[in-house]
């Protein structure tokens, strides 16, 4: 290489200080990154949203401390179980000068990551359109982030995805390059951008893989060390180095292309071996977990590391190297609360069933001590990044991924629903009897689409007619139509509130259909809230960082444990008693690992998600699986079923045949050395929820319909006798019992229909009656028989005065069978 070619590059780029960047400029990007990373955000809109902003709302550039933090003191991560997680932030403890790079060096980096990076202005526009391109067309492009904007993200913004973040990256990004020079940026980033395998900076990375300083590089092994930055994963050089080996081959074209190599040099080093040394340092086989500790560390000032967000930078990342008059900071050691070994064993059996690369869903997997509330693993099945072509996602999926958690939220209906009672102050219970008959048509307080003022609910199997279940047997059997009835009684109002007590952090609107799973929530959020329900109510804030120590072993924080009971420990004991029988005889048997267990599959609608959250006594584990990016029917897809060690094909996956076996895996693995134990002796009030109350018979409806809709609807079973009648065939006749009738729910309550074919009547015994009875009799025979009868009165004479003045025979006679409206003579007797 011609080593003046970095010096020729930095002189023929003018610094040019464009006002429109902030403007138009912006807009692009915005439109175009954002349209990128997120789908469901059309073009248009973001490039509408970009141009309502003043520049000054955009992003306050004053607000930031742009200065390059120290390289040299580093915060370091460690698991509960002792392992040493990494350096907290993407920076190198043996950083190296630009002009200690040797120019062969440099320009792998640049042919890789940002050809143009003497050239732009921090932003490269020719580079977000190839990306934008690239994905509105499905022919990836590689990604649109410069050199700039990559230090930008990593050392001065959160990993918040949204708009605004996006147009502060862009500003920030403008402003960095107006500050430093191209060199110092550069130089700053190749000594703190994170090359996989915990090394952090080029000289690491050269270290790491080829055991060599970086003058001792070739040029097939410089073309390689910049490729597992888009993706550590992915691009891991000992783990997928079929990958590593394209891509590495790529950015040896790429040099050539750029002018830094010749062809003939290029083709001889594409024929060589990735050559990569064996491992000596600790691997980091989860990336967002150092992430997540680096938001919490610096969005929250309860770590005592200072009350605003500079404060806190410099505390956990120490003085900026440009600063000399600046004393302390960084070298912290920060103890958190994962364990290692399973986060590891739940990643493995993610990356097992569902293989990287491989069209079809992913999963994620996120355990809290149920003790403590510490969050033990949040694992996701694919890996961290921005590289969205490459199977990355720039959030973790336990944790930031919102989904329908289906079924799975029945158990929080559940505990609302015995808590408060229906709308009308009426207890419900577990042995309350509903109506599980499909479909349930329920009225909506307010327009639930698609069908406007009717939530149309059906069950799994389709259509059926009324019967009755227990709200027990719903749970544990996971009837919809049931608890869209217990919902609709009880106000989803209050299920939201429950969730919120129980754990839930997600936002979550009062819709009717929150009872089956409707509302987005993360595998995280329902593992917190199932630990609430095995801890019997105790809510245990859920945390992730344990301790910070200084660099002087002064320890700076210690976690202390913030419980609080938000339900009662009866109520939360019955919930938990039906979420056993889901396990032993309901929906998640498939989920069974032999010890005392209790949890809720759930499906959301078409299939879409699919779940199980469950728990033993000490530990709750949330599995969620699923599309990354949206509502796509796992429907026609093979996956490997790594606990039967044998390919498995779905023709629909429900929660209780994907998510369920998933959880028995992981948990079987978790348990090893817990003990086996049984769940806390219930209080004895839990029997009252237990119960099954009493109910009124109704007062009857104008049809047989609506007798037996409005008797299922209190919990009583309606059991249709035919009778003789003159009605029409199927008319309503009574009830028995009759209505006001107390009874228990789940009693028979007969309804008489009539069978549309009158009785043979006969004629009742009127003699001996007074002529001032006739008239009550006929009316009280016309009631009972429905068979109305006229009469004429006849005087018969009689010598015997015992008959003087009373009925002495009808014609026809007594038991003569009659019909409706038939005249009958009635004999009354008189003296001579």
């Amino acid at each position: 290489m011609d080593p003046t070619i970095r010096e020729v590059e930095r002189n023929e780029r003018e610094r040019r200080r464009a006002p429109a960047l902030i403007g138009i400029g912006v807009v692009v990007l915005v439109a175009a990154t954002w349209f990128g990373l997120f789908g469901f955000l059309s073009l248009n809109t973001a490039h509408g949203a970009a141009e309502s902003l003043s520049d000054d709302y955009l992003c306050d550039t004053a607000a930031y401390d742009l200065a390059f933090p120290d390289l040299t003191s580093l915060s370091t991560v460690h698991s509960y179980d002792g392992v040493a997680l990494g350096e907290l932030t993407e920076r190198n403890s043996q950083p190296v000068t630009l002009d200690e790079m040797p120019d062969l060096v440099v320009a792998a980096l640049l042919s890789a990551e940002d050809k143009s990076f003497y050239e732009h202005e921090g932003i490269d526009f020719s580079a977000i359109g190839r990306a934008v391109v690239g994905r509105v067309t499905g022919t990836p492009a590689g990604g649109g982030s410069t050199i700039t904007q990559q230090v930008v993200k990593q050392n001065f913004l959160s990993n918040e995805q949204t708009i605004e973040r996006k147009l502060c990256e862009a500003v920030l990004a403008a402003e960095l390059e107006r500050t430093y020079t191209k060199d110092q940026i550069l130089e700053f980033w190749a000594n703190s951008v994170f090359f996989g395998s915990n090394a952090y900076g080029i000289k690491a990375a050269s270290e790491e893989y080829f055991g060599k300083d970086l003058d001792d590089l070739t040029i097939a092994e410089a073309a390689l060390l910049p490729i597992p930055i888009r993706n550590p994963t992915f691009y891991h050089p000992r783990f997928r180095p079929e990958n590593a080996l394209a891509a590495r081959n790529r950015t040896i074209d790429r040099m050539v292309e750029n002018g830094y190599i010749l062809r003939a040099d290029a083709e001889a080093a594409k024929a060589a071996p990735l050559g990569v040394v064996p491992n000596t340092t600790v691997e980091s086989s989860s990336p967002q977990i150092l992430l997540r500790v680096k938001q919490e560390l610096l969005d929250s000032n309860k770590y005592g590391l200072g009350a605003t967000y500079d404060e806190r930078k410099r505390a956990v990342f120490g003085c900026p190297a440009s600063v000399t008059d600046c004393d302390g900071g960084g070298g912290l050691k920060i103890d958190i609360t994962i364990n290692m070994r399973w986060q590891e064993e739940a990643n493995r059996i993610l990356r097992a069933w569902f293989r990287p690369g491989i069209d079809g869903p992913t999963g994620a997997i996120s355990t809290i001590d149920n003790a403590t509330g510490a969050v033990r693993v949040m694992a996701s099945g694919l890996d961290f990044g921005d590289d969205l072509e490459a199977g990355e996602r720039p959030y973790d999926l336990a944790t930031a991924a919102r989904r329908q958690p289906g079924s799975g939220f029945k158990p929080i209906t559940l505990a609302a629903a015995l808590e408060s009672g229906d709308r009308n102050g009426n207890p419900i219970t577990l042995g309350t009897y509903w109506d599980d008959s499909s479909p349930a048509e329920i009225p909506c307080d307010t327009p639930c689409p698609p069908n406007d003022d009717v939530w149309i609910v059906n069950n799994a199997g389709g259509s059926s007619g009324h019967d009755l279940r227990t709200l027990d047997s719903a749970t544990y059997n996971s009837i919809n139509t049931v608890y869209a009835r217990l919902v609709s009684a009880l106000g989803p109002e209050r299920v939201v509130e429950m969730a919120y007590r129980l754990g839930v952090r997600t936002a979550i609107d009062p819709n009717l259909s929150i009872a089956l799973g409707a509302e987005e929530v993360t595998p995280e959020d329902m593992a917190v809230a199932y630990s609430t329900l095995a801890s019997y109510g105790t809510y245990h804030e859920p945390y992730l960082i344990e301790k910070i120590t200084d660099a002087d072993g002064n320890v700076i924080y210690q976690h202390e444990r913030t419980d609080r009971e938000v339900l009662s420990a009866d109520i939360a004991a019955a919930v938990v008693g039906s979420m056993q029988k889901v396990v032993s005889s309901g929906t998640g048997r498939r989920a069974d690992i032999g010890r005392p267990q209790a949890g809720k599959t759930g499906t959301a609608t078409n299939s879409t998600d699919v779940w199980f959250t469950g728990f033993i006594p000490q530990l709750t584990t949330s599995v969620w699986v699923g599309d990354p990016d949206g509502t796509i029917p796992l429907e026609d897809f093979t996956v490997y079923n790594d606990l039967e060690g044998t390919e498995q094909y779905y023709r629909t996956a429900f929660g209780g045949t994907l998510a369920a076996p998933i959880w028995k895996q992981f948990m079987e693995f978790a348990t090893i050395g817990i003990p086996s134990m049984n769940f806390p002796a219930e209080p004895e009030t839990t029997a009252l929820y237990r119960q099954t109350p009493f109910a009124r018979v109704p007062e009857w409806g104008l049809s047989t319909a609506e007798v037996v809709e409005d008797l299922f609807a209190v919990g009583l079973f309606a059991s249709i006798v035919e009778v003789p009648s003159a009605l029409p065939a199927g008319s309503f006749v009574e009830t028995l019992p009759a209505p006001g009738t107390s009874l228990r729910q789940g009693s028979e309550v007969i309804v008489h229909v009539s069978s549309g074919e009158a009785p043979e009547i006969s004629l009742l015994d009127l003699r001996g009656y007074l002529p001032s009875e006739i008239n009550a009799a006929m009316a009280e025979f016309a009631a009972e028989t429905g068979v109305s009868l006229n009469w004429t009165l006849i005087d018969v004479i009689t010598s015997n005065p015992s008959l003087h003045g009373i009925v002495v025979s009808t014609n026809p006679a007594p038991g003569t069978p009659v019909s409706d409206g038939q005249v009958i003579e009635i004999r009354v007797g008189r003296a001579p």
